[in-house]
């Protein structure tokens, strides 16, 4: 299944910014080249905001609490994939 991004991560893969993406499960996609295990929000908000394409932790709350329309909290658990998603 192949990943999908909203215009603000199209904008940052655009620019070169967006290394990776944080999701609820493990997507088998091409462009995916590594995955994480599952980790806590507030890990992932914390070490890979830059490499989630954000100028800060609270630029990438705001980004992911818009997508889930909810409140993500610190222990919540992610997958993070890396990789190359320039052709989005």
């Amino acid at each position: 299944m192949k990943l999908n991004f909203n215009s603000w991560s199209k904008e940052r893969i655009r620019y070169g910014m967006k290394k990776c993406t944080s999701r609820k499960k493990q997507y088998d996609d091409p462009r995916v080249e590594w995955i994480t295990p599952q980790l806590p929000w507030g890990f992932i908000k914390k070490y890979f905001y830059k490499l989630e394409g954000a100028n800060n932790e609270q630029e990438l709350q705001k980004v992911i609490e818009h997508i889930h329309g909810r409140e993500i909290k610190d222990n919540e658990l992610f997958y993070v994939h890396f990789g190359n998603f320039q052709d989005t």
